[in-house]
């Protein structure tokens, strides 16, 4: 064993136990190094640590698909599949090396593990599982273990709405990161997304929109659970189970340990929970995760790294060599030999795999990784033609052909899945040009490629900020920010603005959000209505403390009859009539609004009852009066269906009792205010516009009829109107208006009309003349009609002149009218009666 398999030190313990720290500093009092990263995030975020610590130009970055070069650079950061083998180095770290029980790139970090070796010290940074593996290999090595800082506890089952404020939610394809990005941004207001696929930029970006507070929450794929250092309190699982490129499995007991480890930084404890949709986890594994206590690894992968490329069936055979130790696993079928199986089989690749320099360049061409996740022919046809290419063309990729395909791809208008493959394609070029010098212009190439991957990072990053993120969310994420949201929520005119956009008006004790509301985030939404809540509050006791005057019906005329009536505050709508027991005692209800407490709208009901009580008594005193005791059973009886027809009622119910009532019972009804005509009683004082108004709203709160019009009501005082509104007849009652053929007219003008009509009919049959149209606004169709409804018939005579007569009430039977007819007299030589109207207008012509 050599000496430098002596100076072997392994650093174990679980997340959050300061391994990477510990290395980092190890690194820097060695004069050179390599440390290898199981992620490109990774080796980017700790190149950066070190450029601001030893400056930029002894620090170097090799990545798959970024390699940044400083011919002075003594410390080179890296992917753990692009660590140098040819470089010497005092140091050598290799981070995460438990992942040489991967399946997919297990065996990698098995042929670090045994073949790179700084020359004084070489440091494996992983979890104390991994312990007896690397015992096995080298029985000398050195193990360090170190315990978490804090503590790890398992909460129940949580749904996402009851997340606390710096959680992460894990999911395991990126469909269900978006979609539980898109319910977070819905309930919470807004979320950063970190997913393995993103370029550092994107992911750096988005990490630095949590770790900035803009949002409280984090969706990410199990990539968080390699070396994230995010100020995590709480990690919660939307799944138990991923698809790990064959089938979907169960997530081992120590890979949920890896990201459940995230939560909690240095000595704040942290905690971690599952969703009730991921099923259950059983309680044994919850206490090997909060214990840090796993099954030891038994094996991991492993294959021949000194391959031999003299002919393909010596390539093929040295992939197939077997590991000589038990504890390692032949790797099979990983994806670059998947590749160069299929691609050895094409005719077109096959004849030209004639040298060992064609055989190792389609090895190569074979490692470019599929960085769309395609497992399917396209990325083989890709390979190929790549590889066809290099080789008609002198091994070099045309500067025409790249083009062409890189041109495709510097287009940056679309949305995120678009954004996302383009950038894994240009990661495809951004490889070869930092990998392999297929390219002539290699530089060239590396600043264009990274220079389209860095502009589609930054639209990726603003269209992700977008869409998972509430642009208002950011006025109340935060207890200060929260305190201070009077000085955000602007209140003008009532409309309601939060930073200059408008988000609604407060109507009332309501808010009326507006058509295109800025915001879709109900996180945000709930934040401004708590603010509304509040404003609203301070509203309600305004109102119980205002006078009963500034309360008042809306505008009775432009209300319609099917339509709820509703009470005014001012010009705002507070309340409404609902039905009550009887036509006079309907019930004031205060509008329902999320923003009133039950305590308050029984408070502002109570106040619009009393105001609706005091209006009814002002202007219906007439009905409300104490009928004096002294008052007879009749006129008792005749006021009752008086005040029960809202003051007008046809006389004919009660002449019978007219005929013989007393002087000192008219005085009676005088005193009570009501009227006796030739036709109704009737109130003068309910004629008034603002009592008839209340009549007509009292009816149609009562009757609740379903009739699409407005309340047929007269304007500006007028006593006659025309409406072609079917209404039934007691409406008409109820408003003290008569309706004949669509005129309608008051019925204490009829009266007035009515008794101008008697005393001309006592000098016998009478013309129509204006005295009769005048006072009730009608004209002679009109007229005829009302005169009809009086009692008269009419005929007419020259110049279209109706003249008006009593109807004969004692109409012959049938039976006598035949007898008439059988008559032989002449009719001519019978007596005319002097007093018929024929008789009057003969004298008249």
């Amino acid at each position: 064993m050599s000496n430098k398999d002596e100076n072997l030190l392994a650093i174990l313990g679980p997340t959050n136990t300061g391994k990477t720290y510990t290395a980092f500093e190890k690194l820097f009092s060695y004069s050179s190094g390599i440390f290898g990263f199981p992620l490109r995030l990774l080796a980017r975020e700790n190149y950066d640590k070190a450029v601001k610590r030893i400056g930029l130009n002894n620090v170097a970055l090799i990545t798959g698909e970024e390699k940044i070069l400083p011919k002075e650079a003594k410390y080179f950061f890296c992917t753990v599949e692009s660590m140098p083998k040819n470089i010497s180095v005092d140091c050598i770290i290799i981070d995460e090396v438990q992942l040489a029980a991967d399946y997919e790139r297990g065996h990698i970090f098995t042929d670090r593990i045994l073949n790179l070796r700084g020359n004084f010290i070489t440091i494996f940074l992983g979890s104390l599982n991994i312990e007896n593996i690397l015992k096995k290999i080298n029985p000398n090595i050195i193990i360090e273990k170190k315990k978490r800082f804090s503590q790890l506890s398992f909460l129940r089952k949580q749904n996402f709405s009851k997340l606390e404020p710096r959680s992460a939610i894990i999911a395991f394809n990126i469909n269900k990161v978006y979609e539980i990005a898109e319910n977070i941004r819905t309930h919470k207001g807004g979320t950063a997304v970190v997913l393995g696929s993103l370029s550092p930029r994107t992911r750096n970006a988005q990490v630095e929109v949590y770790e900035n507070k803009n949002v409280d929450y984090l969706v990410a794929t199990d990539a968080i659970g390699m070396g994230l250092n995010l100020n995590i309190n709480h990690v919660s699982f939307s799944a138990l189970e991923k698809f790990d490129g064959r089938y979907n499995r169960n997530l081992a007991p120590n890979e949920l340990g890896q990201i459940a480890g995230r939560a909690g930084r240095y000595k704040q404890d942290g905690t971690f929970s599952h969703t009730k949709e991921s099923g259950n986890l059983d309680p044994l594994i919850i206490q090997q995760i909060e214990t840090h206590n796993f099954d030891n690894i038994q094996k991991i992968y492993w294959r021949n790294s000194d391959l031999d490329f003299n002919s393909i069936d010596a390539l093929l055979s040295s992939l197939k060599k077997y590991p000589i130790h038990n504890y390692f696993i032949h790797k099979k079928n990983a994806l670059d030999e998947v590749n160069l199986r299929n691609l050895i089989n094409d005719n077109e690749v096959k004849k030209l795999l004639i040298s060992k320099k064609n055989l190792k360049l389609l090895w190569e061409v074979c490692q470019v990784p599929d960085f769309e996740k395609l497992f399917n022919d396209n990325y083989l046809l890709l390979l190929k033609d790549i590889y066809l290419i290099l080789i008609n063309n002198e091994y070099n990729i045309p500067e025409e052909w790249i083009n062409k395909k890189v041109g495709k791809l510097n287009n940056f208008g679309a949305g995120i899945s678009e954004l996302s493959i383009k950038i894994s394609q240009i990661r495809t070029w951004t490889y070869i040009s930092n990998n392999h010098h297929w390219l002539k212009n290699t530089y060239y190439w590396k600043e264009k490629t990274q220079q389209i991957e860095n502009e589609l990072s930054d639209q990726l990053h603003n269209s992700l900020t977008k869409k998972f993120i509430d642009y208002s969310s950011k006025f109340f994420i935060g207890q200060e920010k929260l305190q201070n949201i009077q000085d955000i929520l602007k209140k003008n005119n009532n409309e309601i603005f939060l930073d200059d956009n408008k988000y609604g008006v407060i109507n009332g004790f309501d808010l009326i959000e507006g058509k295109k509301i800025f915001s879709q985030s109900l996180f945000s939404i709930s934040n401004i209505k708590k603010t509304v809540r509040k404003m609203i509050n301070e509203k309600v006791d305004s109102f119980l403390s205002a006078p009963l005057d500034s309360i008042k019906f809306g505008d009775i005329n432009n209300s319609k009859i099917k339509d709820e009536t509703f009470i005014y505050w001012g010009e705002e709508s507070v309340g409404k009539l609902k039905k009550g027991k009887s036509i006079y005692r309907p019930i004031a209800e205060a509008l329902n609004s999320e923003y009133l407490s039950s305590e308050n709208k029984l408070l502002i009901s109570a106040k619009l009852q009393k105001w609706l009580e005091n209006e009814i008594n002002d202007n219906l005193y007439a009905l409300n009066k104490n009928l004096d005791e002294g008052i007879n059973s009749e006129i008792r009886a005749i006021v009752f269906n008086c005040i029960e027809n809202f003051g007008n009622y046809p006389v004919e119910k009660f002449k019978d009792i007219l005929k013989k009532i007393t002087q000192e019972s008219k005085s009676q009804l005088t005193r009570l205010g009501i009227r006796v005509g030739a036709k109704y009683f009737f109130i003068p004082s309910l004629l008034k516009k603002k009592p008839l108004e209340i009549c007509a709203i009292l009816w149609k709160t009562f009757y609740e009829k379903d009739i699409d019009n407005y309340l047929p009501l007269p304007q500006n005082g007028r006593v006659s109107f025309t409406s072609k509104i079917k209404i039934p007849d007691h409406y008409w009652q109820s408003i003290g208006y008569i309706n004949i053929k669509n005129f309608s007219f008051r019925i204490d003008v009829f009266e007035k009309i009515f008794f101008l009509a008697r005393q001309k009919i006592k000098k016998g049959p009478f013309l129509e003349s204006s005295d009769l149209m005048n006072p009730i606004g009608c004209n002679s169709e009109q007229l005829k009609d009302i005169m009809k409804f009086c009692g008269y018939d009419y005929i007419t005579i020259s110049d279209q002149k109706k003249l008006f007569f009593l109807n004969n009430k004692k109409k012959e039977t049938k039976k006598n009218n035949r007898k008439i007819k059988n008559k032989k007299n002449n009719d001519n030589t019978s007596k005319k009666d002097p007093n018929s109207p024929f008789a009057v207008l003969e004298k008249l012509l």
